[in-house]
Formats: structure tokens, sequence, C-alpha cells
């Protein structure tokens, strides 16, 4: 495991022109093992970073650790687990990925942000291929293969993460996902049939006991880089939007 340091406790004083500021911390462990993509990771950490530099998300700092191993000792004391973009039957076939523990993580009111790969392992079900976790047990995904730049139309709820009529995002091969019940909310969709599925969602949020699930299938930590989204997602997912 790899220890970044952040502030010493879950909550800090910052004085600044005698103006005292309340800041929170937010743990976040980012899973970096077999199947992930080395790109996506990096990128993760380089959002959390610029957030932390630039004050992206006021009074928020992003205290983050990697794992090549996922499970309830691993999990323990973070707020939120993300798993990048990689493989996502290499995530499901995985022994160092348990995701019974992963499941009473969130249960148990934490976090879950899944890009591309971890979107696919956490739905229902890959159509025609193979089952997910279930933690968005009411999403199902579609197998997409492309690469390139998408463009994603925000519903109406996805005010809460995106602050634009349209942004365009990289895409390696994610899935389309679609919801089968009113418990999961779609926050953006392809505006584009450049993967085939046009006005499917491309971003997709479900609660998982008291916990949530947020789910991306293509990728703000990858260029264009967009670390606001990606700071928003992490916010909504470990409940502490603002």
């Amino acid at each position: 495991m790899t220890f970044v340091v952040g502030l010493p406790d879950d909550s800090d004083e910052i004085n600044t022109n005698n103006t005292t500021n309340k800041v929170s911390t937010v743990k976040v462990l980012i899973f970096d093992g077999d199947g992930s993509m080395e790109e996506s990771v990096a990128g993760i950490k380089a959002c959390l970073d610029e957030s932390n530099s630039m004050n992206l998300s006021s009074g928020i700092y992003f205290d983050y650790d990697t794992s090549s191993e996922i499970n309830s000792n691993t999990l323990s004391g973070y707020d939120i687990l993300i798993m990048p973009g990689g493989n996502s039957a290499t995530y499901i076939a995985s022994g160092n990925i348990d995701n019974d523990d992963i499941k009473e993580f969130v249960n148990q009111g934490n976090g879950y942000l899944g890009i591309c790969a971890g979107a696919y392992a956490a739905s229902n079900s890959v159509d025609g291929a193979y089952s997910g976790w279930g933690l968005a047990s009411h999403v199902n995904t579609i197998d997409v293969s492309y690469e390139g730049l998408v463009s994603i139309n925000p519903t109406s709820s996805g005010s809460t993460l995106i602050d634009s009529s349209q942004i365009s995002l990289h895409h390696q091969n994610g899935p389309a996902m679609y919801t089968t019940s009113s418990s999961a909310t779609s926050f953006a969709t392809f505006s584009d049939n450049s993967t085939g599925y046009q006005g499917y969602s491309a971003i997709v949020g479900e609660s998982y006991g008291s916990g949530r699930v947020l789910l991306s299938s293509s990728h703000p930590e990858i260029d264009p880089q967009d670390s606001q989204l990606l700071v928003q997602m992490i916010l909504w997912a470990s409940k502490n939007s603002r």
C-alpha cells in the first residue's frame, strides 16, 4: 500500500488573514492491482492532487492511498473506494478483490466509484456476457467497443455533478448503461452516436444500503482531464456533496 500524507485528523482548521476555515478530509482508497490501468490510476491521483492544491472543492481535502488488494482490512478507515479503468473480467475473477467486503463497506454508509471497468464490475450484469457484483443492482451495462472522445449531456439530475450543458470525455470501451428501476439515477447520457448508444446513460448513481455507488462509463481522469467532475463524483458517492 502506498501512503499519501494528508491532514492529521478527519478535519482541521486553517487560519488565513484571521479567518478560520474548517477543512474536512475525505479518505480515498484507489485500487492499483491486477487488471487496473496505470494511466487511469495515475490520472485519479493527479486530479486529487490538483483539487488539493487548487482548492477545487472548498473545505475538502482528499487523503488518498492505493492498494493492490481490496478486502475488509484494506478498506478500513476509508470513505470511498475507487475502482479505476482496466479489465472488468479480471476484477471479477481476482482473488485479491473481495466483492462481499466491498458490498459491506458500501452498505455501512461508504462510497464506491467505478470508472469504465469499475462500472462494468459493479453493475448488475454485462448484457450477454457475465454478471457483475450487483452493487448497482438496478443498472445493466452493454459492452461498447469504442476509443476516443465522446460528448455527454447532463440529465435534470446531472447538475449535481456537471456544471455545463455538454462536456467531452475520453472513452476507452466503457459501458453503455441503462437503469431497470427508478432506484437508480442517470446523471448523464451520450449525446452523440460515436459509441453506437446515443441516449444511453454514461453516468449513473444508486444507493446500496446506507452508502452510494456511482458508475462512469468514460474517463474524467484521462486527457482531456476533468478534475472538477471527478471531484464531484467522489463527493456525491461519499455523501460530501454541498
